[in-house]
């Protein structure tokens, strides 16, 4: 005798029923505040900000100052940003970021999508 199999996981976004799995669609999820649809960072504001949080002046931005930096972009996980970012636009590999290497970050940080909250 076979009995339909229905499991329901409500943390994986999975169910099971006779013995299949179904996935469903993820809802997309937009930030609005009072009906104002969320702004995505430009170029130029992201390479603005990047040179704002230079904090010491060398013209160099080290993990900590991207951490900062990527915080106030609203990361979820800055450290973790900031480490990717070094590893990707830090062509000389001298742990900082200078003025030639911005434009690599800049394109880095603006793929991600951050918003500005309004």
């Amino acid at each position: 005798m076979d009995f339909p199999l229905v499991i329901n996981t409500k943390n994986t976004g999975c169910s099971v029923v006779n013995n299949e799995k179904k996935r469903s669609k993820p809802q997309p999820v937009e930030e609005t505040r009072k009906g104002v649809p969320p702004v995505t960072y430009t170029e130029a504001l992201l390479k603005d900000l990047f040179k704002s949080s230079d904090a010491n002046g060398d013209g160099r931005l080290s993990r900590k100052e991207l951490k900062k930096a990527f915080a106030s972009l609203g990361s979820f996980a800055p450290g973790w940003r900031a480490f990717r970012a070094l590893s990707r636009a830090d062509k000389n590999r001298d742990g900082y970021i200078d003025e030639h290497e911005l434009d690599y970050l800049v394109k880095y940080a603006a793929k991600r999508g951050y918003t500005m909250k309004l």
